[in-house]
């Protein structure tokens, strides 16, 4: 929560714990168990956080930061903090840790494994996971931000296929035609990645479906309208699970 309150100029504390909260949520949803799962959040959590923090601040230099992370003059002291902020959780119990994260957040923790030896705790192993390419096309990455660029877990299943419709980035050709011609390229249309990354499990029919929209046989359009019913499918589940977990939430949250 505090790393878009500092990244972002317009963005308020109240707003970025509102937005932990709801992501928190989303986790309970999918399936998490509260034995097993504790959620930190660190403006809450700093009584445990900051002593840890605070190792290795000490041991972090700006000229390091700045080389990592291309820091400048006019950056705000609360993102050169925050490495050090964010290797926190990873020693709050002594033991070996795994921490999955996207690659975005890579640099920090490659600071965090530098640094761990110096002040006697195991260096976390690390897990990259690709990012989620933005509805705008694969070079972006999907972004909470841009409402145009994502599918939020509480959209509506008529926003999502205004979304999908509108925005997903298509890897057909101009015109039917055409695309019955020359086919599709499934490896930059989103509405196929979001197939393959997140709903289509059957590898049989996610490949028949590479294969019809390649050759031309599928259209972009069918393509969508497939995304579209497995996306609303899951979310109607998703949601009503979603508003179960309010009640259930303290549960979850980590207490210093």
């Amino acid at each position: 929560d505090d790393e878009k309150f500092w990244s972002k100029k317009d963005m308020t504390l109240e707003k970025t714990s509102k937005f932990a909260l709801e992501n928190a949520l989303d986790f309970i949803a999918l399936g998490f168990k509260p034995e097993n799962t504790k959620i930190i959040i660190d403006t809450k959590n700093i009584k445990t956080l900051y002593p840890i923090a605070a190792q290795f601040a000490k041991r972090i230099n700006f000229s390091n930061t700045k080389a990592v992370f291309g820091f400048e003059n006019e950056t705000n002291i609360g993102m050169i903090f925050y490495t050090s902020l964010q290797s926190a959780p990873c020693f709050i119990e002594d033991m070996p840790v795994l921490i999955p994260f996207g690659v975005d957040q890579d640099p920090h923790f490659r600071i965090t494994r530098d640094i761990a030896p110096k002040i006697n705790k195991p260096k976390p192993a690390l897990i990259h996971n690709i990012m989620i390419p933005a509805l705008g096309g694969p070079k972006g990455k999907m972004s909470a931000s841009n409402e145009n660029e994502t599918i939020y877990t509480t959209d509506s299943p008529e926003v999502v296929k205004k979304k999908i419709n509108k925005y997903a980035f298509s890897g057909g050709q101009p015109d039917i035609e055409e695309h019955r011609k020359k086919g599709g390229n499934p490896d930059i249309d989103v509405s196929f990645q979001y197939l393959r990354i997140f709903f289509e499990p059957d590898d049989k029919k996610l490949q028949q479906i590479h294969d019809d929209y390649k050759s031309g046989k599928m259209l972009t359009g069918e393509l969508k309208e497939i995304l579209i019913e497995k996306i609303n499918k899951f979310l109607a589940i998703h949601q009503q699970k979603r508003e179960d977990a309010r009640s259930q939430l303290d549960e979850f949250l980590f207490k210093d």
